[in-house]
C-alpha cells in the first residue's frame, strides 16, 4: 500500500502536469496556485509590478497534496490502522491543510520581488516545508489516534 502511495508524487502528479493542457486556470493543476489577475499561464506578475514569478510543478499544491496522501498512507499503514468511513475526510483534511499553506505561500511571494526572494530562500522554504510536514503528520495522527495511542 505504501509503495502504491509512493507512485502518487513520483509518477502520477508529474504525469498529470504533462497531460493536462495549460490554456485556462481551470484546466491546469498550476492554475489554482496562480489564479489571480495579471497571470499568463503559470506566470504571475508581482502586485507591485516589480517583475513576474513562475509557478513550477514542484511548487504546486498538487505535488504537495500527493505528499500529504503519501504521509497519510505511510502512518496509517505503519500503525495498522483499520480503514473507516471517516478516513477519507482525514486524508482530505491533510491535503487541504497542505494546499492552504502552499497557496498562502505563493500569494505572499506574489506581493513583490523582495517577498519572493525572502519566502523562496532556503530558510523560507525550510519554514514552509516544516509547517506543511507538521500539518500532514498532525492531521494523520489525529485520524489514526486510536491505533497510535493504544500502543503507547
Amino acid at each position: 500500500m505504501i509503495l502504491l502511495a509512493l507512485t502518487a508524487p513520483m509518477l502520477w502528479s508529474r504525469l498529470l502536469f504533462q497531460i493536462l493542457p495549460s490554456r485556462s486556470w481551470t484546466s491546469t493543476p498550476l492554475g489554482v496556485d496562480a489564479a489571480r489577475p495579471g497571470r499568463t499561464g503559470n506566470m504571475v506578475r508581482f502586485l507591485d509590478d516589480s517583475g513576474s514569478m513562475v509557478v513550477l510543478p514542484a511548487c504546486s499544491s498538487l505535488a504537495n497534496m500527493s505528499l500529504a496522501l503519501l504521509c497519510w498512507v505511510t502512518i496509517t499503514q505503519w500503525f495498522r490502522h483499520r480503514l473507516q468511513a471517516t478516513d477519507a475526510a482525514w486524508a482530505a483534511l491533510a491535503c487541504f491543510s497542505v494546499i492552504t499553506v502552499n497557496v498562502t505561500r505563493i500569494s505572499l511571494m506574489g506581493l513583490s520581488h523582495s517577498h519572493y526572494e525572502y519566502i523562496h530562500s532556503t530558510w523560507g522554504d525550510f519554514v514552509t516545508n516544516s509547517i506543511m510536514l507538521a500539518l500532514m503528520v498532525a492531521v494523520t495522527v489525529l485520524g489514526a489516534r486510536r491505533e497510535i495511542f493504544s500502543r503507547v
